[in-house]
């Protein structure tokens, strides 16, 4: 009978596992930022296609109304219907000045020049969503409005903060990440047209996206992010002239008050009134985006790309 020695099974040292776990840890480390990359470009795309469909909107808006959306506002009357069955106006209570600024409510089947709600409930029935517009269901994300580098389309009900109270009847409400130009779509019953933008269609500013800290991305606060049916809102219709990188903070240097931002790399997404989509980098002059956002102010506008 023959007797057999069982060889020996190979196996790592300690220093080889060591040594496979910093490759691929090397390996991670250069391929997470790679990954990260293909996302944010993809997330950009995607942010700009939402701008051209919105572009396309206010045009169709136009053909069939002679003027582009306003940004809306309050009649002085209107309520809603809460959850608990009573009525209730809509508003922020601003705690720093205490002072209530109540905001319109998108209708259905109302004229351009008196629609309460801003140009985004305007625009409903122009980007497929004519049940939302019909129905008046605030509680509808509309993804169109949202950029996928800054957030999912989620909606909440309003959240007070150390900054305001916020009144939405108890309702979760959709947001938007994008702003108009208030010298262009300003508050009702004011609606201008093409023909009004002596500038340029194509140096004069539309819709962009706004500024924001990442803080309130979806915390249900309205502050300055108040819902895409509210009308007459800083939120929904902006005229600062800073083009700012979303970072924690930003809330409370009060930078992003007005202005316009993103969560991209190195600048944001801008609509122009000529349905052109173009990067604003975050470093552009103040002066130059000042003169993008006027429709006849006569200035010449460098390039900006």
């Amino acid at each position: 009978m023959r007797s057999s020695t069982p060889s020996a099974r190979p196996a790592f040292t300690l220093i080889e596992l060591l040594v496979c776990i910093g490759i691929v840890a090397t390996l991670l480390g250069l391929l997470l930022p790679a990954i990260q990359r293909v996302r944010e470009s993809a997330s950009r795309l995607r942010c700009t296609n939402n701008l051209k469909q919105a572009g396309l909107a206010f045009h169709q808006h136009h053909a069939d109304h002679g003027c582009f959306p306003s940004n809306g506002g309050w009649d002085g009357a209107q309520t809603i219907l809460a959850t608990d069955g009573t009525r209730a106006r809509v508003y922020t209570w601003d705690d720093v000045i205490a002072y209530p600024y109540y905001w319109g409510i998108g209708q259905p089947g109302l004229a351009a020049r008196a629609q309460t709600g801003c140009w985004a409930y305007a625009l409903l029935p122009y980007v497929e969503q004519q049940a939302i517009y019909r129905d008046q269901a605030w509680a509808e994300a509309v993804a169109l409005y949202y950029c996928p580098s800054r957030r999912s389309p989620l909606s909440l009900p309003a959240v007070n903060d150390a900054h305001a109270l916020y009144q939405g009847g108890g309702w979760k409400w959709g947001k938007t990440d994008y702003a108009a130009n208030s010298r262009l779509v300003p508050g009702r019953p004011t609606c201008l047209r093409i023909s009004d933008v002596v500038d340029g269609t194509s140096t004069t500013l539309l819709l962009g996206e706004k500024a924001m800290s990442p803080t309130g991305y979806n915390t249900g606060s309205w502050f300055w992010d108040e819902p895409y049916f509210t009308g007459g809102s800083d939120s929904t219709s902006r005229k600062g002239s800073l083009v700012l990188k979303d970072s924690k903070g930003l809330d409370q240097e009060l930078a992003f008050r007005e202005n316009w931002g993103a969560a991209h790399v190195s600048g944001a997404n801008m609509l122009f009134a000529d349905g052109s989509v173009r990067p604003v980098r975050f470093d552009t002059p103040s002066a130059v985006v000042a003169s993008l956002l006027t429709p006849d102010g006569g200035e010449v506008v460098p390039n900006f790309d």
